[in-house]
């Protein structure tokens, strides 16, 4: 089954999804391992880890797509691509949905903001008309080679314009618009969490941001409040830069890396088990003149 199809078979379930996100394939790789149902290709991330750059849309379309086939071709769970705001017009955004989907991405999430976006818990938003992001979802619906693949339409109001009403108001003209989930970004209270999987008709993602403009609840919280998704995005790059920061500062104090394995790293056997080294030891083998 391809991929896009597994996931609305998840969104169809009565399983609720936690989706950390990724910003490489070997990222990728560990959230499958892990026994994950989705992963998400986080534009964050990918800039960050990839670039070095902060998340103000500065990869381009095409950058983004190379690195998230990586990811895809890395796992057999469905991945989710953040699009950032579709890298342009709606002619721009019916290009972005055909070439996403071409690569088999099971999902694509696609947010309201004006050029140049930033990170949803970042400060200075703003965000385009209604009409437009409407526009913008029509043409990604039909720019998709696979009638199949899921579109998440995400709208920043909250930080943009300050009212929880705006947010609501286009979360459901985006579900009348055609996509299959709303992501409003950084609901400030537990009151607002509460209330947008009452208000929207499409099922509801909740984006945990550590330290972020949204409280921190936990999954099984999430799920009683009526929310179909928890997004878990730069976790796992947080988490990264922590352990190489602890390991280089142990090489440093300590002349060596002896003593880290388990401990600071994993090890040399469980990469290459990660990896599936024994594969292609294998396929060497077989082809071997």
């Amino acid at each position: 089954m391809k991929k896009s199809l597994i996931l609305r078979e998840l969104l169809k379930s009565d399983k609720f999804i936690v989706t950390p996100g990724a910003a490489t394939a070997l990222f990728a790789r560990l959230v499958e391992n892990a026994g994950y149902p989705v992963v998400y290709a986080t534009g964050a991330g990918l800039s960050n880890m990839n670039y070095c750059l902060p998340d103000y849309n500065l990869i381009t379309m095409t950058e983004n797509l190379a690195m998230a086939k990586r990811l895809n071709d890395a796992v057999k769970i469905p991945v989710i691509a953040d699009i950032d705001d579709g890298y342009g017009a709606p002619i721009n955004v019916y290009r972005t949905a055909m070439e996403y989907s071409k690569i088999g991405i099971a999902g694509i999430q696609m947010e309201d903001q004006q050029n140049p976006k930033r990170c949803g818990h970042f400060e200075d938003h703003a965000v385009i008309p209604i009409r437009d992001m409407v526009a913008k979802i029509g043409a990604a619906k039909e720019g998709s080679l696979d009638p199949d693949m899921v579109l998440i339409a995400r709208t920043d109001a909250i930080s943009a314009t300050g009212s929880f009403e705006e947010a609501i108001e286009r979360g459901q003209a985006y579900c009348e618009a055609g996509a299959d989930m709303i992501f409003i970004e950084a609901p400030r209270t537990l009151e607002q969490i509460a209330e947008i999987p009452k208000m929207i008709s499409k099922p509801t993602i909740l984006n945990i941001v550590e330290k972020g403009k949204t409280p921190a609840i936990p999954n099984k919280e999430i799920e009683r409040l009526g929310y179909k998704m928890s997004l878990y995005a730069n976790a796992t790059l947080k988490a990264s830069i922590l352990g190489v920061e602890r390991l280089l500062e142990y090489l440093k104090e300590n002349d060596t890396t002896d003593g880290c394995d388990n401990e600071l790293m994993v090890t040399s056997d469980r990469r290459h088990e990660i990896l599936d080294k024994d594969v292609y030891v294998n396929l060497i083998r077989e082809f071997q003149v």
